[in-house]
C-alpha cells in the first residue's frame, strides 16, 4: 500500500496509471527473465478475488507464487491447500485492527497454536505506523499510528520466531527508530520492512547494517503506486544509490507486487507491475536479481506441500 513520508494525517490521492508509459521495446531488452516470487499478496475477503484468479495471473505474467497475506486468516490457509507449491500462508488483521482486542496478534496462546500447526507460516503484513491514503479507484484506508515495538507485537514476534515465521511489517521510515527497538528486541526473528518504508536509500542501508535480521521488500515503489518514491522511472535508469544498495546486500531484499484493491486484479494492471520489476532486475548483476527475485523468498518461506488437511 502506499504511503508517503510522516504526514499521517494527510489524504494522499494517487494517479494509478495501469499502462504506465514503459518503453516497451527498451524494457524488454534489459529485462530479467528468470523465476519471480511474489512475497507481498493480499488475499482479503473485502477485495471479493479468490486465489484461482491470483493464479490464473501469475500464470499469465511468469509468477512462480507468493506468499498469501489472509484477512481473515483462513483464506490464506485455504489457498496454500489449493495451490501448495505456489502460496506460503501469512496472517494478517485489517488496516485498523492490528492491535484490536480480538486480533490474533494479541492472543499468544492462538497465535502459538496456527503457527506450531502449520496453519499460517509467517505474519503480515503488520500495519504500524501508515499515512491515510486514497487511490484514485476510490479504495481508501485511514492513518494508522501502532508503535512498532507494543509490548503485545513485542510477544507475537517472539513467537513467531520460535516457528521461524517471517514478519512483515508496514512502518514509514520517518518512525525507523521505533522499528529498529523491535527489531532488536527479538533478534531470533526475521523481520521484512515492507516498500522499505518509503524511505531513503540512506535510511534502508542504516538499519540493515546494524540488524542481521531485519530484510526488505521494494513493492509499491512503481511509477503508479508509488510515484511519490519510485525506484526506476519510466524507460530510466535504476536510481544509483538503491543500485548500490542491492548490490550491497543482495541476500536481504525480495520483490513483493503487493496487490490490495479489486482494480490491482486485472492482467494489464499485473502485467505492468511485474514487467517493470523485472526491468529493474534486469539493471543488476545476475547473480544479485536472482537473489532479490526469488532466492531469497525460497529461504525464508518456501514452498511447503501440508502434511495432512486442516480442520
Amino acid at each position: 500500500m502506499r504511503v508517503f513520508g510522516p504526514g499521517l494525517l494527510a489524504i494522499l490521492v494517487l494517479a494509478l496509471v495501469w499502462r504506465a508509459p514503459l518503453p516497451a521495446a527498451g524494457m524488454q531488452a534489459a529485462s530479467y527473465r528468470g523465476p519471480l516470487i511474489d512475497t507481498h499478496l493480499h488475499l482479503e475477503a473485502e477485495s471479493g478475488v479468490d486465489i484461482d484468479t491470483v493464479i490464473g495471473l501469475y500464470d499469465a505474467v511468469g509468477v512462480r507464487g507468493g506468499w498469501a497475506m489472509g484477512v481473515p486468516w483462513p483464506r490464506a490457509t485455504d489457498a496454500w491447500e489449493r495451490y501448495p507449491t505456489r502460496i506460503v500462508p501469512f496472517l494478517a488483521e485489517g488496516y485498523t485492527a492490528t492491535l484490536h482486542p480480538d486480533a490474533t496478534y494479541r492472543n499468544p496462546a492462538g497465535l502459538e497454536e496456527l503457527l506450531a500447526g502449520g496453519y499460517v507460516r509467517g505474519l503480515g503484513e503488520v500495519i504500524l505506523r501508515r499515512s491515510a491514503f486514497r487511490l484514485a479507484g476510490g479504495y481508501s484506508a485511514p492513518a494508522t499510528h501502532v508503535p512498532a515495538d507494543h509490548p503485545a507485537l513485542l510477544t507475537a514476534y517472539a513467537i513467531a520466531g520460535r516457528y521461524g515465521a517471517p514478519v512483515v511489517v508496514h512502518q514509514e521510515a520517518a518512525y525507523a527508530d521505533e522499528l529498529e527497538r523491535a527489531v532488536q528486541a527479538a533478534p531470533g526473528t526475521v523481520f521484512v520492512w515492507a516498500h522499505a518504508g518509503h524511505g531513503p536509500a540512506a535510511v534502508v542501508r542504516r538499519l540493515l547494517a546494524r540488524n542481521p535480521n531485519l530484510y526488505a521488500d521494494l513493492s509499491a515503489r512503481t511509477p503508479w503506486l508509488g510515484p511519490g518514491t519510485v525506484l526506476m522511472p519510466p524507460g530510466g535508469s535504476l536510481q544509483a544509490d538503491w543500485a548500490a544498495l542491492l548490490h550491497e546486500y543482495p541476500d536481504r531484499f525480495l520483490i513483493g507486487l503487493d496487490l490490495f484493491a479489486p482494480f490491482h486484479f486485472r492482467l494489464a494492471y499485473v502485467r505492468d507491475t511485474v514487467e517493470y520489476y523485472r526491468a529493474l532486475l534486469g539493471r543488476l548483476d545476475p547473480a544479485v536479481a536472482e537473489q532479490i527475485a526469488y532466492r531469497n523468498a525460497e529461504r525464508l518461506a518456501p514452498f511447503v506441500e501440508p502434511a495432512a488437511p486442516w480442520p
